[in-house]
C-alpha cells in the first residue's frame, strides 16, 4: 500500500508514473541481499586527469569517491599521450581516494605503438619503475604492461607472448615486487585470445595479478566473467580481481558519444558491481583534451550529466545489495543499489537502453526503516557530453506504507539518456537536542560539528544527506572531516548555500559580544550568517579563497558587536555561499564600559569608521548628542570609531 500524501511534485514530475498496474518493466530489488561492501570499483577513467585538469580536485574528484584512474607512464610531446603522466598525477591526487594506474606501453610514440627494440624498451620501463618509487607516493594501482597487444602489435617483432609480455613481467618483479600486474589488456574479450594467453603465463611463470580487458557495450558483461571463470576453473587458477581499464558504449565514434552519459552508464555500474569487478575506467575518445573523468565534465571543465550520476555513486556507501534486472545480457534497463545502515538509508539507481513505465520492486526494506519510509524520486538528465548540466533535478517525493518488507515504486523512464534514483529513508522526524546533552555555554567556544541532536530538517538540513565525512557525526547527513594533522578534531566541511545547523546554546550573561568565526573557503562568495531565535545577529562571514588550501582556516570576525540576552537560545548557522568549511565559532564578552569619553568640547566634523575600518559616513555634532545622532543617521547597532582632526572616539550603538 503506498500513502499517496505528496510532499514535493513538479511539473516534471508527470515523469514518474503514478499508478505500478500494467508496467512495462520490473526492476527486482532485495535490499537485504548484501552482494559484498562498496568500492566504488566503476568509478575511474582513462587519462581522467592531467596535470592541469580538473582544476579542482577536492570538488570535482573527492564527491566522486573515484577508484582508480588510467594514466600514461610517461606524459610530456613525443609520448603516446603527452597529458597526464602517472606520477604528476598521482602527485595531484594525493588526500583523494583515487589510485593510479601506470600504462607502460603509453611511453612509447605512435599509434600503433612503435617497437624500439627489447633492450631500448626495457631501459624505459626501467626509468618509469624508479620515478615511481622515486617519487614517494604510495597511491598506484598496478602496471599495465601492454594496451591491446593484438591490434598495437605487429608480429613481425616477434611473438607477443615472449617477446614483450614475458621479459618486461620479470623486470617488473624483480624492479617493484609489491606491485600488481595487469593483462592482457586486449581490446574487447575473446576466450581464444585470454586462453591463449592463460596457457602461455602458466608455462612460463608469467602470471598477472589482475586480469584485464576493454568491454565496448555493458550486455557484454555477464558473458565474459563467466568464461573468464570457466577458464579458471578449466587450468586450476585463482579467482582473478577483473579490470576494465576501459569501458564505453561502442568502440566507433557513433557509440563513444555517449561516453559518460548517464543513462548508458548505468547498465555497466550495475554488472561491474554485480560481478564483483575490481576496478574498471570510463573511456576517453573523440574528444580533444583529456582531463574530463571520462567526459563527466564539459571542455570548460563544468559537471555534466554523468557526473552527477557518479556523484549519486560516490554517495553510496555500506553494502551493494542485490538488483535483478529484466535481462541481464542487454544492455536495457538496469540498475543498482546501496545500504547504508549508519546513515538510515537506501538508494536504488536505475537507467538504461529502454523508455517506458518500470515498477521497482522493493523486497528485504530493513526493519530500522520502520512502517513507514519516505521515498524521493530523482533524474539526472543528459543531451550530449559537451553540454553542462546543473544538478539532479527531483520528480516526486511520497510516503510509502512497508507491507511485509516491500514496497513498489512506480518510474516512468522518458529517456534512455538519463539515470534515476530512488532515495530512501525512514519516515520520522527526530527532535532536536543538545548533543552533549546540553546547551553549549556563551562565552565559549562552539565546534561547527557540535550541532544539536535530531533528524534533516529538525536539527540540520543537508542537501545530498549523505556524510562525506571521516568517521564522526556518521549518523547525519552533514558532512563532517578531521583536520589535518590534527588529532581528534573536526570541522563541517563541504557545505552549501541554503544549507543549515542549529545548536543549542546557553547565554550566561546578557551583553555584548565579539563573535569569531574559524573558516576555509575556495570562493570569494562562501560565507555564514548567524541567527538567534530566528533573528539575524551578524552580517555575512566570509573568509578569502584560499587558492584551494582547504587545510589553512582564517579568523573572520563579525563587523559589530552582538548584544546577547541571558539564558537558552537556539543559534542558526545558515550557509549562504557554497563550499565553505567551518571549523568553530568563538564567542567572546565585550565589556562597554571600557569605552571613555574624552572632554565635551565641541569638534565640528567627525569621521565615523566601523569595526571593520570601513567608512559609514560623517557628522557634525556635539559629543553629548553623538548617540543620538548617530541613530538618526540609520547606524546599524555596533561599534563606530569616530575621528577629528583633535581626537579619536569610540561609540556602541545598541
Amino acid at each position: 500500500m503506498k500513502n499517496m500524501k505528496v510532499k514535493l511534485f513538479t511539473a516534471i514530475a508527470l515523469a514518474c508514473g503514478m499508478s505500478s498496474f500494467g508496467a512495462d518493466f520490473n526492476l527486482k530489488v532485495n535490499l537485504s541481499d548484501s552482494i559484498r561492501q562498496v568500492t566504488h570499483c566503476a568509478s575511474g577513467s582513462l587519462y581522467g586527469v592531467t596535470e592541469d585538469y580538473p582544476a579542482d580536485i577536492q570538488g570535482m574528484i573527492n564527491p566522486l569517491k573515484c577508484r582508480m584512474f588510467c594514466q600514461p607512464g610517461a606524459g610530456g610531446y613525443g609520448n603516446q599521450h603527452p597529458y597526464g603522466d602517472a606520477m604528476k598525477v598521482a602527485e595531484r591526487l594525493t588526500g583523494t581516494d583515487a589510485l593510479v594506474q601506470i600504462t607502460l606501453p603509453d611511453i612509447l610514440p605512435y599509434w600503433p605503438y612503435k617497437w624500439p627494440g627489447l633492450d631500448s624498451w626495457l631501459q624505459q620501463v626501467e626509468e618509469c619503475v624508479n620515478r615511481k618509487k622515486a617519487s614517494g607516493l604510495t597511491n598506484f594501482h598496478s602496471y599495465v604492461i601492454w594496451n591491446e597487444p593484438y591490434g598495437t602489435w605487429n608480429d613481425s617483432n616477434g611473438d607477443f607472448h615472449s617477446t614483450v609480455w614475458k621479459p618486461t613481467y620479470d623486470l617488473l618483479r624483480r624492479l617493484d615486487p609489491d606491485m600488481p600486474i595487469v593483462g592482457p589488456a586486449i581490446a574487447y574479450y575473446s576466450q581464444d585470445r585470454m586462453e591463449k594467453f592463460l596457457k602461455f603465463c602458466i608455462d612460463n611463470n608469467c602470471m598477472p595479478d589482475i586480469i584485464c580487458w576493454h568491454q565496448w557495450g555493458s550486455g557484454g558483461i555477464p558473458s565474459a566473467v563467466e568464461n573468464i571463470k570457466m577458464l579458471e576453473q578449466k587450468y586450476g587458477l585463482p579467482d582473478f580481481p577483473i579490470c576494465i581499464n576501459e569501458y564505453c558504449a561502442g568502440s566507433n565514434a557513433e557509440l563513444q558519444k555517449f561516453e559518460g552519459c548517464p543513462g548508458y552508464s548505468v547498465p555497466f555500474i550495475a554488472k561491474f558491481e554485480r560481478y564483483k569487478i575490481e576496478s574498471a575506467s570510463i573511456s576517453w575518445w573523440f574528444t580533444q583534451y583529456p582531463g574530463r573523468l571520462g567526459s563527466l565534465l564539459t571542455p570548460n571543465n563544468e559537471k555534466g550529466g554523468g557526473w552527477h550520476l557518479y556523484k549519486w555513486y560516490g554517495d553510496m556507501d555500506g553494502y551493494m545489495a542485490s538488483v535483478t534486472p529484466p535481462n541481464d545480457k542487454s544492455e536495457g534497463l538496469d540498475g543498482f543499489a546501496a545500504v547504508n545502515k549508519k546513515m538510515r538509508e537506501a538508494s536504488i539507481i536505475l537507467g538504461g537502453n529502454n523508455t517506458g513505465s518500470v515498477d521497482v520492486i522493493i523486497d528485504g526494506l530493513p526493519d530500522w526503516m520502520g512502517s513507514e519510509v519516505e521515498v524521493i524520486t530523482e533524474v539526472v538528465t543528459w543531451e550530449n557530453k559537451d553540454k553542462a548540466v546543473s544538478g539532479p533535478q527531483t520528480l516526486a517525493t511520497e510516503t510509502y506504507t512497508v507491507n511485509n518488507g516491500q514496497i513498489v515504486v512506480p518510474v516512468n523512464v522518458t529517456s534512455n539518456l538519463y539515470a534515476y534514483r530512488l532515495y530512501i529513508t525512514p519516515n520520522e522526524i527526530i527532535p532536536r537536542s543538545p548533543f552533549l546533552g546540553e546547551s553549549i555555554s556563551i562565552p565559549g567556544i562552539i565546534e561547527a560539528e557540535y550541532f544539536d541532536n535530531g533528524s534533516e530538517g529538525a536539527a540540520y538540513h543537508d542537501k545530498d544527506r549523505q556524510n562525506r565525512g571521516e568517521g564522526f557525526r556518521l549518523e547525519t547527513g552533514v558532512d563532517v572531516y578531521a583536520l589535518k594533522d590534527k588529532k581528534d578534531e573536526y570541522a563541517v566541511g563541504y557545505a552549501q548555500k541554503e544549507e543549515w545547523l542549529d545548536y543549542s546554546v546557553n547565554v550566561e550573561k546578557e551583553g555584548y559580544y565579539n563573535i569569531t568565526a574559524i573558516l576555509s573557503s575556495g570562493g570569494e562568495q562562501s560565507g555564514i550568517q548567524l541567527l538567534i531565535d530566528g533573528e539575524r545577529i551578524t552580517d555575512t562571514l566570509k573568509t578569502a579563497p584560499n587558492n584551494e588550501d582547504w587545510e589553512s582556516y582564517l579568523e573572520t570576525k563579525a563587523t559589530s558587536l552582538t548584544k546577547l540576552s541571558q539564558g537558552e537560545h537556539t543559534l542558526r548557522m545558515n550557509i549562504v555561499g557554497d563550499w565553505i568549511n567551518i571549523d568553530k565559532l568563538i564567542f567572546e564578552e565585550s565589556d562597554p564600559t571600557a569605552i571613555k569619553l574624552v572632554d565635551a568640547d565641541k569638534i565640528e566634523l567627525f569621521e565615523i569608521y566601523d569595526s571593520s575600518g570601513k567608512k559609514a559616513g560623517e557628522i557634525v555634532t556635539d559629543k553629548a548628542d553623538i548617540a543620538k545622532k548617530l541613530k538618526e543617521m540609520g547606524v546599524k547597532k555596533g561599534i563606530y570609531i569616530l575621528t577629528s582632526p583633535k581626537e579619536v572616539l569610540k561609540i556602541i550603538v545598541d
